[in-house]
């Protein structure tokens, strides 16, 4: 037992710590609890303190109890709890027996004292699970069981039970954003302005499982103006499948064959729906332990994952990917002392899947494309699976009608020390325009490999081969629609140069602790194309102090424009705060040097009003030399995103105006907000207006307490924080964290429980004996219990409307009853407090 040391007490007294130690005292002596009021401060004629809540009220007796359970944090609902003595303390403790820990999935095979207890032991269990504790807060009715994860039973780290998946309100939304540009030129024969407006709207409709959208948009400018319905689809989850129905507009995956935009129908496999520890690759790592015992495992010398085994072998398929892999360090440390390790390396390539994990694609409609006068019909199938010994195999066909098929079939393997590897072919067999056919074969390798010791990691290297008669669904209908204008290299250049050879390469290497050095390059070399292709970028970054630099080399060369390389170095300087300054100095192959200064940073706390302001000058350059200077400023308001932004140089300037929203609609009425995502939330507080939504600047509750979150991971747990302003009188909040688990495309509601009212600290008095005691209970007029009163009559009341009467109660009968009229007090929280008389009769 505990009292509350934060109620302020008159500057030069004494503090409850002596209460708190008297209480303590009083359990040690496993008597009657008494208190030695004498020491406290009281004024002259005030009644004796009361302390007898303190004393009793938290008092738990063995027998069932009806509670609320928190299992590791995540609740479990009202469970049915016998609560036991214990020796040694005063109130009861909740049972948790070998029989409940079985139950909630711990491992008690994986502890031979706890596994030998008789099933219903409620005392003993817990002590013999290292770092298991239980706790009971009487105030909620709420018990606390923690349990290390390393002790539960090994399933799928992340995983949230499908029934708690949430398909969210039926709702109707439309998610915006509009730009206006206006544009000057002041070379040539005179000025020359031009402006353009673009508008976007993303509707929705969402209605039980299913997700309905339209996306257009409308451009305009001095010359031309289009209005185009780019997406219209109906989409539904297959939980049971693991995957995502869409009839309508869609898009195949382009993960072995290139993607192609089709109107029809689509089953493709979702990813999202498994828990973090199954998606991307890592390997199973297995063992044998010759006794009970702990196993960890570490990668580049932190550690990854724990576990409780029992004796015998053991496996753990669920640990998180990392990017390109890297070796595993695997330590079993046996309760008899015996400690061993073995390593065991990996890596990872895009293509790899975990061991019995899916991936699956299946789609039949219409082929999309704006430039091209055919639209046959087109066919895929895809899949990926991870088998055994770190294998996965995938592949695939594509079919497109009297014009196209193709065939793709593919191997990636997990070579341990020597990284991985996958291989694959595609065979295709097309029709052009002219009716000739043509086949061939595409072959490609990829590799990736990390050396933890010299810090060098082969994200990705890759090689791929087409034969002359290869060609991709994309390659054949351009060559069924040539259109007169063929010279046009900007819309033609696939069909016109064929490819032969592509070469991928990316890198990084470590230097020391604070430096690093990338390579990323891409080749590709054309049959019939005056040049190859190529782009590098090389960078060096690093830091001296606080002030980060890097150096950047790129070199940019196409078939049809020549050669570019440029030289950038820049500089980032933090101020303090969310301030900083940056330098950025660039120069290209045409000798025209750059350089700039930029400042930006937040204005406001909560990051929603940020700026940008930058400046420079050109040199080298026959049109733009001299002084050039950019400025923008942001803002996020609980109702949208503004930006306003102005760029100049010698000839020209430019300003542009955007602005983002979104409009949505439920059973509650119509809400405004940022511009939505896929999925989304909205905060449901009745009555809390202007309360601060954690983590989404910008983003405030309206004056019926309703905001929306313009964002959410699907079928993740998503954990919304709300921080009232302190001035906050209209609604008190029962709880200030709520956790929600979307479905995709979802918009769920996170539901926050109120007290509607205002909140004030009032000073109770009596006319008989001056300040109420400290301790005494205060009762509304529905009878329940709404405060404590503390030192000197003062008392935190919430939830206060119009006029009602309160109850004070203390000692052995005593009562008085007080008028609050909540409905004429304006009076603000940081107001002096407010004295109130207590009558001490029943009828006011």
């Amino acid at each position: 037992m505990t009292t509350d040391a934060r109620l302020r007490q008159p500057a030069g007294r004494l503090s409850l710590c002596s209460v708190g130690m008297l209480l303590a005292c009083s359990a040690q002596a496993q008597g009657p609890v008494a208190f030695d009021t004498g020491f406290l401060h009281r004024v002259d004629g005030q009644e004796s303190v009361d302390l007898a809540i303190f004393a009793e009220s938290d008092r738990v007796l063995p027998g069932m109890k009806s509670v609320q359970m928190l299992f590791n944090q995540q609740p479990l609902g009202v469970r049915e709890l016998r609560f036991v003595a214990e020796q040694g303390k005063l109130d009861a403790q909740p049972c948790i027996s070998p029989r409940l820990l079985e139950e909630l999935e711990v491992n008690v095979k994986a502890f031979p004292k706890l596994a030998e207890l008789d099933a219903d032991n409620c005392t003993q269990a817990l002590p013999l699970i290292p770092m298991g504790s239980v706790s009971y807060d009487q105030s909620r009715n709420t018990v606390t069981l923690l349990i290390p994860q390393a002790a539960l039973v090994q399933r799928a780290r992340g995983l949230v039970p499908e029934d708690r998946w949430d398909d969210g309100e039926v709702a109707l939304w439309s998610s915006y954003r509009l730009s206006h540009n206006r544009t000057r030129h002041s070379a040539g024969f005179g000025p020359d302005n031009s402006e353009s407006t673009f508008l976007s709207f993303r509707n929705g409709f969402n209605v039980g499982g299913w997700r309905l959208r339209g996306n257009a948009s409308y451009y305009d400018n001095s010359h031309s103006r289009a209005w185009d319905w780019s997406e219209l689809y109906a989409e539904h989850s297959v939980n049971a499948w693991r995957a995502q129905l869409r009839l309508g507009d869609t898009m195949t995956p382009g993960n072995i064959f290139n993607a192609s935009r089709i109107r029809g129908i689509q089953l493709r496999s979702d990813e999202g729906m498994l828990p973090d520890s199954q998606r991307g690759y890592a390997p199973v790592v297995r063992g044998i332990a010759a006794d009970s015992a702990k196993v960890t495992v570490r990668q580049a010398g932190y550690v990854i994952y724990t576990a409780f085994v029992p004796a015998g072998p053991f496996e753990f398929s669920d640990l998180y990917p990392t990017a390109g892999g890297g070796d595993l360090e695997v330590e079993v440390a046996e309760l008899n002392g015996r400690v061993t390790r073995f390593s065991q390396p990996y890596a990872a390539l895009p293509t790899m899947m975990r061991e019995g994990i899916w991936q699956y694609g299946a789609a039949l409609g219409k082929y999309r494309d704006d430039y091209y006068s055919e639209s046959p019909w087109v066919g895929q199938a895809t899949f990926a699976y991870g088998l055994p010994w770190g294998m996965t195999a995938y592949g695939g066909l594509s079919v497109a009608q009297n014009s196209y098929q193709a065939g793709a079939l593919g191997l990636a393997i997990n070579m341990k020390g020597l990284g991985a590897l996958s291989a694959d072919v595609t065979t295709s067999r097309s029709l052009d325009g002219q009716g000739a056919r043509h086949r061939g074969a595409a072959a490609r390798v990829q590799y990736a490999k990390s050396f933890p010791n010299s810090g060098t990691n082969f994200t990705l290297a890759g090689y791929r081969y087409n034969s002359e008669g290869y060609r991709s669904l994309d390659d054949t209908l351009r060559e069924r629609n040539i259109r007169v204008d063929r010279d046009d290299r900007y819309n033609y250049q696939p069909a016109g140069y064929a490819r032969s050879h592509e070469y991928q390469l990316s890198m990084s290497q470590n230097l020391g602790n604070r430096s690093s050095v990338s390579v990323n390059y891409y080749g590709i070399a054309y049959r019939n194309a005056p040049r190859n292709a190529t782009y590098a970028q090389v960078a060096f970054s690093s830091s001296v102090g606080r002030v980060g630099y890097s150096l950047n080399y790129s070199l940019n060369r196409t078939p049809w424009n020549g050669r570019d390389h440029s030289v950038m170095l820049t500089l980032s300087i933090p101020l303090g705060g969310s301030h900083s300054v940056g330098y950025a100095m660039n120069r290209t192959n045409n000798r025209v040097t750059s350089h700039d200064a930029t400042l930006s940073g937040a204005l406001l706390d909560d990051y929603s009003l940020t700026y940008a302001v930058q400046t420079g000058v050109t040199t080298g350059s026959d049109e733009n030399n001299g002084v050039h200077g950019f400025g923008s400023l942001g803002y996020s308001s609980p109702i949208g995103t503004a930006n306003l932004s102005h760029a100049y140089a010698r000839q020209s300037s430019s300003t542009n105006i955007d602005f983002s929203g979104a409009v949505y609609a439920d059973r509650k009425g119509v809400l405004l907000g940022q511009s939505m995502g896929e999925t989304a939330i909205v905060v449901d507080a009745p009555g809390a207006g202007n309360v601060e939504i954690n983590s989404y600047p910008g983003v405030r509750t309206n004056s019926r307490g309703r905001a929306l979150i313009p964002y959410a991971q699907p079928y993740r747990e998503n954990r919304v924080s709300l921080t009232p302003p302190p001035d906050q009188q209209d609604a008190t909040l029962e709880q200030n964290v709520q956790t929600v688990v979307p479905t995709r495309g979802a918009v769920v509601v996170a539901q926050f429980g109120t007290e509607v009212g205002r909140s004030r600290l009032f000073v109770l008095r009596n006319t008989e004996q001056g300040f109420l005691p400290f301790g005494a209970t205060v009762f509304g007029p529905d009878g329940k219990q709404k405060g404590i009163v503390g030192p000197v009559g003062r008392v935190w009341l919430t939830g206060l409307q119009g006029k009602n009467r309160y109850t004070v109660q203390w000692g052995e009968g005593k009562q008085c009853a007080v008028m609050i009229d909540a409905g004429t007090d304006h009076a603000g929280a940081e107001e002096e407090n407010k004295d109130l008389t207590c009558d001490p009769t029943t009828d006011i």
